[in-house]
């Protein structure tokens, strides 16, 4: 199993290659779980702890904002 910051690394590129424009922001919509689970062969249990230290790992370095934890959108910082 990798290391959160590998799944931090990973979860950076997949949110910067399904990024939007929206208001000026470009914002990530796409729900990860399913993406970590196909690409990591994670199963649902695994799944939800890593996505979560993995985007809190991203917001650790200044990468992306999540306002709502309950939702999928992603904020990218530039």
């Amino acid at each position: 199993m990798a290391k959160i910051p590998e799944y931090a690394d990973a979860v950076y590129r997949f949110v910067q290659a399904h990024a939007t424009i929206e208001d000026g922001q470009r914002v990530c919509r796409e729900p990860l779980y399913p993406w970590l689970m196909e690409e990591f062969g994670l199963n649902i249990h695994d799944v939800k702890a890593i996505r979560t230290s993995a985007v809190k790992e991203l917001e650790r370095r200044g990468l992306v904002q999540r306002p709502n934890p309950r939702v999928a959108l992603l904020i990218l910082i530039d």
